[in-house]
């Protein structure tokens, strides 16, 4: 199955979409962006989820990924980030950069929509160059 868009990786997980707790899902893809494995990795509560980046290296480095899409659902059902889900992507989205697995997408789940934060610009604005260096 290919997942080289927000559409298709939020048709992949919502039928699993959980209304009682959050969840942390990792899609591990292969070099052809075609999911390899799809694994819930973290299970909170009704506002919260806690996550550690290892785990979610451990996971993609174990299923020879090229590249991964992670996802996360908000009960809430608002699927707006919050400013702890963009500092949480920011942090693994440069990891993901110095461990040569790129993070291409994170997706937030509500019942009925779902919020991209590669299609709304995040990923390229953490790419860009500020006074001289390169972010990651």
């Amino acid at each position: 199955m290919e997942m080289s868009t927000s559409l298709q990786a939020y048709e992949c997980l919502n039928a699993q979409y959980n209304p009682d707790s959050e969840e942390v899902w990792i899609l591990a893809l292969n070099s052809q962006m075609r999911l390899i494995r799809k694994e819930m990795l973290f299970r909170g509560t009704v506002d919260h989820c806690l996550l550690h980046p290892r785990d979610i290296f451990r996971f993609l480095v174990r299923n020879n990924a090229s590249s991964f899409i992670m996802a996360h659902n908000h009960p809430s059902d608002d699927c707006l980030p919050s400013e702890q889900d963009l500092a949480m992507t920011r942090k693994i989205y440069r990891l993901s950069q110095v461990i040569q697995i790129p993070m291409n997408d994170h997706i937030i789940l509500s019942s009925d929509a779902y919020f991209s934060m590669a299609d709304h610009g995040y990923f390229l604005k953490w790419r860009k160059k500020k006074s001289g260096n390169w972010i990651y």
